[in-house]
C-alpha cells in the first residue's frame, strides 16, 4: 500500500503526473495490478472496523484553518449556492440546450468549494488572491444559475462559452451530476 495525499501531484510538484505514471508502468511491467482502495475492500472485506479520529495535516491537527472566523463567509456563501445548483440540476439536465451551462455552473460551483481559498485565507499569505478567486467563482456560478433558472439559455450558453476557455475542467462533470441525482 502506498497513500498519497494527491494534492502533492501537480499542485506543489509539476513532475507528479508524470512520476505516478512511470510508477504504474512499473508496477504493470512486474505484473503487479494496481487497485484502488474500493476495489481492495470489495475483494478482501475488512474483518475489524476501527474508528479513526478526526484530523488533518492543518495547524492544530483539525478543521480549524479550513472553518474560522476568517473563512465563516465563505461557507455561508457556498450553501445556498450548491442549494441553487441541485434544485436546478434536475430540470437543466433534461434540455440538451441547458446542458452546456449547467456544465459550466458545476465546473465554477466545485472551483468555489477547493479548500485552497480558506486555507490561504487563514495563513494570510495571499488572502486577497484567495477572495478574489472564491468570489470570482461563485458570482460566475450564480450568473449560470440564474440563467437557468430564468430559462434564458441564450445568455447561459454566452456566458458558459466564455467561462469554458478559463475553466475547462472536469470533462465529466454532467455525468457526475446526473449520478449523484440518482440518474
Amino acid at each position: 500500500m502506498a497513500p498519497f495525499d494527491t494534492e502533492l501531484f501537480g499542485h506543489w510538484w509539476f513532475e507528479g503526473p508524470d512520476f505516478l505514471a512511470a510508477t504504474y508502468r512499473a508496477l504493470r511491467d512486474r505484473g503487479v495490478r494496481a487497485v484502488t482502495a474500493s476495489q481492495h475492500l470489495e475483494a478482501h472485506p475488512p474483518r475489524v472496523a476501527l474508528q479513526l479520529a478526526e484530523g488533518s495535516w492543518g495547524a492544530n491537527g483539525d478543521n480549524s484553518m479550513w472553518l474560522n472566523d476568517r473563512t465563516a463567509w465563505t461557507w455561508k456563501r457556498l450553501r445556498p449556492l450548491e442549494e441553487a445548483f441541485w434544485k436546478a440540476a434536475p430540470g437543466a439536465l433534461k434540455k440538451p440546450a441547458a446542458r452546456p451551462v449547467l456544465a459550466q455552473a458545476a465546473r465554477e460551483l466545485l472551483l468555489a468549494q477547493s479548500s485552497d481559498w480558506q486555507f490561504i485565507i487563514s495563513t494570510g499569505a495571499v488572502v486577497d488572491y484567495a477572495e478574489r478567486r472564491f468570489t470570482l467563482h461563485c458570482d460566475d456560478a450564480e450568473r449560470l444559475i440564474d440563467a437557468l433558472k430564468k430559462g434564458e439559455l441564450e445568455t447561459g450558453a454566452r456566458i458558459a462559452d466564455e467561462l469554458y476557455k478559463r475553466d475547462a475542467l472536469f470533462p465529466d462533470v454532467l455525468a457526475q451530476v446526473a449520478e449523484a441525482l440518482g440518474g
